[in-house]
């Protein structure tokens, strides 16, 4: 019963709060496609090898809202801390500003957002 009590507190509870499960990772296995999740201007949830991940963005970006796609500049299938993406509108090819990702810190196994 105390599990599924703290698997729900962690489903529920604000990404930017829930303390890092390990040590922040400067890159990340990707593939091609980039899963994640914008929670405000500063921090970005990021998912890869079936986990999720939080990344502080070291400069905040203040263009990055929840309507809106992340193009990363590298096509490698790795993202690494520093990396710039560049937020666009998704309908339009409107650019609304360069960012660029800081370290990678790993979530909970099970957390979701």
């Amino acid at each position: 019963m105390l599990g599924l009590l703290l698997f729900t507190a962690v489903a529920t509870a604000d990404p930017a709060s829930i303390p890092a499960d390990g040590k922040a990772a400067t890159c990340l296995i990707v593939g091609r496609q980039l899963d994640y999740k914008v929670r405000n201007e500063g921090v970005l949830l990021v998912r890869a090898g079936g986990r999720w991940h939080r990344s502080r963005l070291p400069d905040g970006c203040p263009a990055l809202q929840p309507n809106r796609i992340l193009v990363r500049r590298e096509a490698s299938p790795r993202v690494c801390a520093n990396d710039l993406f560049e937020v666009r509108d998704n309908f339009r090819p409107d650019e609304f500003g360069l960012c660029r990702f800081g370290p990678f810190e790993p979530l909970p196994r099970g957390a979701r957002f």
